[in-house]
């Protein structure tokens, strides 16, 4: 069967390549299209991309229907580096539109077979759920000018690895925050890592949702080591444990793992925007300090000075936790692997 988004692998790398011609040189992006030879779905977008919009506004780019379909192939093509967008193209997590009130079901309906004349039970229902609204993510890195401007295979590669990892780790990080603290069940780790497991799936579990585990890199460095039979948890991207989908995610605090059910955790991904700048400066840190609420002294990079370019992507997603015990939270974790005997 033919991919559907085969046609737009590349389409989010060839956006950034020609804005940053266009930023350098001054041309119009319609005409770096037809000059390079883009592919058809980023001509399409380039030419679209007007006065009366821009491709870094993430909501205005989503009416676009080939940003749209770009954006769906990039995020897709995450490889498993976003545990929040991986359980969502999984349909692990329940996909539901931005912008809208949303609610997921705490009690299901009793369905009974009754003999005439005997008493039928009636159906009971409780919503509980609160508005799924956008917010926005921001990934940025910074590039060297000749990297990004460069047609080789080698070169289009890199810059799309780079810009997945960003991608990636500002989902997760904007998602999970968003979810842990709107979850009710918080617990510290103990010593005994089987109790501690048994805590989180008694509080999750109803036998009537879909479960799945996002760990922390170094949880699940522990998890992976158990070695007790109980599953074949990889430190990285996204396998099992317990026969359940495990989740890795450098957007969770060390000693942190979660357990959800998808069934009652309402999200989507919207789509992506685009913007391009070779004259900000930047503090090359990755916890920045320097801001307008605190400034503080510190060193900082001029990008026209580097000859480099700072490529931000723009995703605009959504997530809630429809019931407040739809995850449990545990954090403090330090198991110690066990060893088979």
């Amino acid at each position: 069967m033919q991919n559907p988004h085969a046609e737009y692998a590349g389409t989010i790398q060839s956006l950034v390549r020609a804005l940053v011609i266009a930023e350098k040189t001054g041309e119009t992006t319609a005409d770096i299209a037809d000059r390079l030879r883009l592919p058809a779905p980023a001509a399409r977008i380039l030419k679209s991309a007007v006065g009366a919009g821009s491709l870094g506004d993430p909501a205005w780019a989503a009416q676009l229907a080939d940003m749209a379909a770009a954006s769906s192939a990039f995020l897709q093509g995450l490889g498993g580096r976003s545990a929040f967008a991986a359980l969502l193209d999984q349909g692990v997590l329940t996909r539901a539109p931005l912008r809208s009130r949303v609610g997921a079901v705490a009690e299901g309906a009793v369905a009974a077979v009754s003999g005439e004349g005997r008493a039928r039970p009636v159906s009971r229902m409780t919503l509980d759920g609160d508005a799924l609204s956008p917010q926005q993510a921001d990934a940025i890195i910074a590039l060297s000018r000749e990297v990004v401007e460069n047609s080789s295979s080698a070169s289009q590669s890199f810059v799309s690895r780079q810009l997945r990892r960003a991608v990636a780790k500002a989902l997760d990080v904007g998602a999970l925050s968003t979810l842990i603290t709107s979850a009710t069940p918080t617990f510290s780790a103990t010593g005994n890592h089987t109790a501690d497991l048994k805590q989180m799936l008694d509080t999750v579990n109803s036998g009537e949702g879909r479960l799945a585990w996002i760990a922390a890199p170094d949880v699940a460095n522990s998890i992976s080591l158990l070695n007790d039979g109980r599953g074949s948890a990889s430190p990285e991207g996204v396998s099992e444990f317990l026969n359940l989908p495990f989740a890795v995610s450098p957007g969770l605090a060390a000693g942190t793992l979660v357990l959800l059910d998808g069934d009652r955790v309402l999200a989507d991904i919207e789509s992506l925007g685009v913007d391009i700048s070779r004259f900000a400066t930047l503090q090359m840190d990755t916890t920045p300090i320097n801001d307008a609420a605190a400034p503080t002294p510190t060193s900082l990079v001029s990008l026209w000075q580097s000859n480099a370019v700072a490529v931000r992507l723009s995703a605009l997603f959504g997530v809630t936790a429809g019931t407040p015990d739809a995850l449990a939270v545990m954090t403090d974790i330090a198991w110690p692997p066990v060893v088979s005997g």
